[in-house]
């Protein structure tokens, strides 16, 4: 029994390291589908808890029962509302168990996941595992610089803007930034705070970090580069309150010009590759009129609208104004929401205004397409949810804990930060996300050997 449990653990790792490799790559490019990773994950990790004593004594439930008690919560009002308000139970219940509840059993194995592996596998720390976690969803990246470097040395032009591993640049722009927010916590806690979590060298992380902004540069997505630069000024605030004494003042300044410069070269970097800019206002001033017979909703046969400059108004600065006005338009009107469904918002619209031209499938806000599922009381309920999670990054970072509670906080904030630019609460974004989070909160809620001794 032994030697199968251990074998299980062993198993279990390499899957889950696996999984953070392949995540982001289209299931049509992989030999098998996701979901051959994800369920054994889950049914192996709550198996292997549940039935292991010493991983159960070494979680204390008691730091994290807030959080647990909101995501169920959430999870059943979800399906319950949905029962009442839905337009058809068969494709809410599929949506509600594919969209929701596997984010949702992801994060629950994330949560009692290092415990697990540490009752058959004690060497594995928490930094140990986090660390190979944090390389492993890197190697996407890794890939994606190395195949614009064949593309270049093949073609001699460089291809902005296009990915071949991932689907599209969003999703490599969220895996940029994801990657990119441990590490500069890392590398600002290891300069301002003299401590460590990630068990690579300082030049590693160095080498790391420039391949990532690289990567934000190619890939030209501007949301990504405005939460890069957000993630390196909230992640410089955070661990400058932290501990603020007068002989770190030239040291803290220092890293503050560099976090500057490097902002500016990224904001720079943007401007030039990317001429959307040049016309943001007056797109979105001609895109909040637009009406729906417009490309922003028809995308086939609808007409341009023309900004105050005369010129064709770009999808993007256009479209995202107009989706921000009836998106949120439509949360007020339908405050119930209808429940859980793939592209809610063109199929809200089509329905009230009797037009089935509409074809675009999202409003492109994450925000706004969880309310129009799951109403105000849905975005109530995540909106908690995330607090929970806020919370106990916030104790654990405030009380030693601190790089683990650090990490859980900017996590928790930048996930948060994209659900308002991006359509990112579905699919893989969500399961990362909620992976991640259970394994950090499960990483807060370790017992330590005091506490230990204490319940024995």
């Amino acid at each position: 029994m032994t030697n199968t449990r251990n074998i299980l653990t062993g198993l279990l790792a390499l899957s889950v390291l696996a999984l953070c490799f392949v995540w982001p790559i289209p299931n049509d490019q992989l030999p098998f589908h996701r979901n051959g990773l994800i369920y054994p994950i889950v049914v192996v990790t709550l198996g292997l808890f549940f039935s292991s004593s010493s991983a159960k004594k070494n979680l204390n439930f008691s730091k994290i029962k807030f959080v647990l008690i909101a995501i169920w919560v959430l999870t059943f009002y979800i399906l319950i509302n949905g029962f009442f308000v839905t337009p058809d139970i068969k494709e809410m219940v599929s949506t509600w168990d594919g969209q929701w509840l596997r984010p949702v059993l992801l994060f629950c194995a994330g949560l009692v996941l290092l415990p697990t592996l540490q009752s058959q596998l004690p060497s594995i720390s928490a930094a140990r595992f986090f660390t190979l976690v944090v390389l492993f969803f890197w190697g996407v990246v890794c890939i994606h610089l190395l195949d614009t470097i064949w593309l270049y040395w093949r073609d001699g032009v460089i291809h902005w803007g296009e990915t071949r591993i991932v689907f599209n640049r969003t999703r490599m722009s969220f895996q940029v930034n994801m990657i990119t927010g441990f590490i500069l916590a890392e590398l600002l806690a290891r300069g301002l705070l003299h401590q460590r979590f990630l068990r690579l060298k300082t030049s590693v992380l160095a080498l790391m970090l420039v391949c990532n902004l690289v990567c934000t540069a190619l890939v030209d997505t501007r949301w990504g580069t405005i939460g890069l630069v957000g993630s390196l000024f909230s992640t410089f605030v955070l661990l400058s309150f932290h501990s603020m004494r007068r002989s770190r003042v030239v040291l803290t300044g220092s890293i503050l010009i560099a976090i500057i410069i490097a902002s500016a070269l990224l904001g720079y970097a943007s401007w030039k590759t990317d001429p959307r800019w040049q016309s943001l206002e007056s797109d979105a001033i001609a895109g909040w009129n637009a009406p729906f017979t417009s490309f922003c909703y028809n995308k086939t046969n609808g007409l341009v609208p023309l900004n105050n400059l005369g010129r064709e108004m770009d999808h993007s600065n256009g479209c995202r104004a107009s989706f921000f006005r009836q998106g949120w338009g439509l949360v007020a009107e339908h405050p119930a929401g209808m429940g859980p469904r793939k592209e809610a918002f063109r199929y809200v619209l089509r329905r009230d205004t009797q037009d089935n031209r509409i074809n675009i499938p999202h409003s492109h806000y994450g925000l706004i397409e969880f309310g129009i599922q799951n109403g105000i009381a849905g975005i109530a309920g995540w909106l908690i949810l995330l607090a929970g999670c806020w919370y106990v990054g916030w104790r654990e970072f405030r009380h030693g804990n601190t790089m683990v509670g650090m990490f859980l906080l900017l996590f928790t904030i930048g996930f948060f930060s994209r659900t308002m630019v991006d359509h990112n609460l579905k699919d893989h974004y969500l399961e990362q996300y909620m992976l991640l989070t259970g394994l950090l909160i499960g990483m807060c809620a370790q017992r330590t050997a005091k506490d230990k001794e204490t319940l024995s």
